[in-house]
């Protein structure tokens, strides 16, 4: 029997996985930070490195430039349904969704950085790029490559309708778009050299990514009512916006307020439903970031390397006092969960945890398990 068929029944055994109504019901329960027994809890399939599961952006990998009449969507369509063959193995809380080319740095290519392709990841030739021709970078609707990143949404939107969503995939933040054009350490030195050009730049960067999702939104419309933040698995009751600011890790509290902390509020406050990704690295901000009173969820990730949940368990907390949901991702393990349990509260709370294989998800069914 498929999985959209079960979908359809009501479960008769507690700790299997919800049907669709349980699970919008988890969703909108987590939003509004509604008393439950547990967290939401979703498997992030495939490690860290979602490059490999798109063998077919190979092809490009000896090309020194990159441009977008070299990928069609449905050279892609053999990868996304050899993703979707594992929707339905996997036993969670919540709904898998696809997305344009998850690893390819979109938002790069639409500024008109070069990218390499690479065996587990796609990289930004970073700088190059001078204020001078601020008047003549083109980020408007005529765009190639924004155009080509809508053609997969459509694509995409048009072969799984009514199947899967179509959700947003990992879309760079303002800082993290102006270090690709200008490079990281003249990113930093810009913002005492040419503050008024990183101004204005920040603002174009803002609105080209609050444009493209509203366009995105446009073209694949609702999934049961709601839209979808494709790499958290996280649907929302109504429009949605991932942000991030990865280079944020370079300034310091006064210069986020300075130079970041507006343009995330615009973003956050042009959806009603939104969240902030975050590393451990940029948590000294985190005071300034919950400034921001539109942010629906801060996502904070366990980093491989150093990052653990022991040393990130007050920034946890101080995400819960402040009434906001929040996502923490990683490979979480049973000593991650005994001390969650202890320390938060699961209302407003989703665990993703990444593993490598379905089978790893059959061996953490105590995520399951009632937390009150």
């Amino acid at each position: 029997m498929g999985f959209f068929n079960r979908l359809q029944q009501t479960r008769k055994v507690t700790d299997m996985p919800p049907a669709l109504e349980d699970k919008l019901k988890r969703y909108r329960d987590f939003w509004d930070r509604s008393p439950v027994d547990r967290p939401l809890i979703g498997f992030s399939l495939g490690g860290w490195f979602p490059l490999q599961s798109y063998p077919a952006m190979q092809k490009l990998r000896n090309y020194q430039k990159i441009s977008a009449d070299q990928l069609s969507p449905e050279e892609f369509f053999s990868d996304y349904d050899r993703i979707a063959t594992y929707f339905d193995r996997v036993e969670d809380d919540v709904i898998r969704a696809v997305a344009p080319v998850p690893p390819f740095p979109w938002l790069e290519a639409i500024l008109g950085c070069r990218l390499q392709i690479g065996d587990e990841s796609i990289w930004v030739e970073e700088g190059g790029f001078d204020y001078a021709a601020l008047n003549d970078l083109d980020l408007s609707a005529d765009n190639p490559w924004r155009k080509k990143y809508l053609s997969f949404a459509q694509a995409l939107s048009e072969r799984y309708r009514g199947r899967f969503p179509v959700g947003q995939p990992i879309l760079r933040g303002v800082s993290d778009m102006i270090a690709a054009l200008r490079g990281t350490t003249t990113m930093v030195t810009d913002l005492y050299d040419w503050p008024e050009q990183y101004h204005r730049l920040g603002r174009m960067c803002s609105n080209l990514l609050l444009e493209l999702i509203q366009e995105q939104h446009a073209v694949t419309g609702p999934f049961q009512g709601g839209y979808q933040i494709e790499q958290f698995n996280l649907w929302a009751p109504g429009k949605t916006i991932r942000i991030q600011e990865d280079a944020s890790s370079l300034f310091s509290p006064d210069l986020y307020v300075k130079y970041l902390q507006e343009e995330d509020r615009r973003l956050a406050a042009a959806f009603p439903y939104n969240l902030i990704h975050l590393h451990a690295s940029s948590l000294f901000l985190l005071e300034q970031i919950l400034e921001i009173k539109e942010l629906r969820c801060i996502q904070i990730n366990k980093d491989v390397g150093g990052s653990t949940i022991e040393k990130e368990l007050p920034y946890f907390e101080r995400v819960q006092a402040e009434g906001k949901r929040l996502l923490i991702r990683g490979k979480l393990d049973r000593d991650d969960l005994v001390s969650l349990r202890k320390h938060l509260s699961p209302n407003g709370l989703y665990l993703q945890v990444v593993v490598e294989t379905v089978e790893e998800t059959r061996a953490m069914r105590e995520f399951f398990e009632a937390w009150v």
